[in-house]
């Protein structure tokens, strides 16, 4: 089964690093608009595309992760590095000799010795842009993400074309895993990308989004809807067939009760591996009967 996951942060991670036991033929598309952190800084001295949260998904597949961890995702802590992260830098270093950030990432995959295909979701770098009732611009995530009231609008500082791979690999998935994470900033970018919003919507596959069991901590804590139907909302298309809610992963946690007793996240490992135990089973029939 051909399986594509969108999105972006720490859910994505955690969903590959879930449902790699499960799959042999496994796709990611990355959010690439951060602009926080090493990350951020890396981006405006070298105007390149958001490069953490790239590392962080290859880094999850790994199978040797916890000593490659520790490698990659050390931190300097002094002079002009201070702060930035080792994979960050190598992926940027690998970005320069390739002249292309997809190759670069098939190069940080190789190293690491993954055999999944991990894509940022263009080559080319683009920023969050909200757009507010007074008509007022908030230029990128970080500021949106600090805003107190929803945006009305939410673009792309550039129209950019999806990265070589992208568009083939929803178009010819069995299966799509859109989230969990925050809605604006780790979901939303990939279907800002136009490429990427025809594919999703041309697609046969089954298309199934994981929701947030938990409250954003961000702008989105301000709607009074669900995220999903915000994102909709706003994108004017359907981007999923079956939607997983909280109260559909309790029912999935019925028998394993310690599982529930604490989430200090949007997602968690524990629950993302029993979700995908059970979706993958019959997934094209549970999207038909949606």
């Amino acid at each position: 089964m051909k399986i594509v996951c969108i999105g972006g942060g720490h859910g994505l991670a955690q969903v590959l690093s879930a449902i790699k036991p499960m799959c042999n033929n496994l796709t990611a598309i990355v959010a690439t608009t951060d602009n926080g952190g090493s990350t951020g800084k890396i981006r405006e001295s070298q105007e390149c595309i958001a490069l953490g949260d790239i590392r962080r998904c290859c880094l999850q597949l790994a199978e040797n992760r916890k000593a490659l961890n520790s490698i990659y995702e050390h931190r300097f802590s002094e002079g002009v590095l201070d702060g930035h992260c080792l994979g960050n830098l190598t992926l940027l270093g690998l970005t320069e000799l390739t002249k292309s950030p997809t190759k670069a990432v098939a190069y940080f995959n190789a190293i690491l010795g993954n055999s999944e295909t991990v894509l940022p979701m263009t080559e080319i770098p683009t920023d969050l842009i909200a757009t507010l009732k007074n008509n007022k611009e908030v230029f990128g995530e970080c500021a949106i993400d600090a805003l107190d009231t929803l945006p009305t609008k939410v673009h792309l500082s550039k129209n950019v074309p999806a990265a070589p791979g992208c568009v083939s690999a929803i178009l010819e998935a069995d299966l799509i895993i859109i989230g969990p994470g925050s809605i604006i900033t780790s979901v939303m970018p990939a279907f800002l990308v136009e490429e990427i919003s025809l594919a999703i919507q041309e697609t046969s596959a089954c298309r199934i989004f994981i929701e947030n069991t938990t409250l954003e901590n961000s702008v989105m804590k301000h709607t009074s809807t669900t995220g999903i139907d915000w994102l909709q909302e706003h994108l004017g298309f359907k981007i999923y067939d079956l939607s997983i809610s909280p109260s559909a992963i309790e029912e999935i946690f019925n028998d394993n009760k310690n599982a529930l007793q604490s989430r200090e996240h949007l997602h968690d490992i524990d629950e993302l591996k029993n979700i995908f135990s059970e979706l993958l089973k019959l997934p094209i029939q549970l999207c038909e009967q949606s």
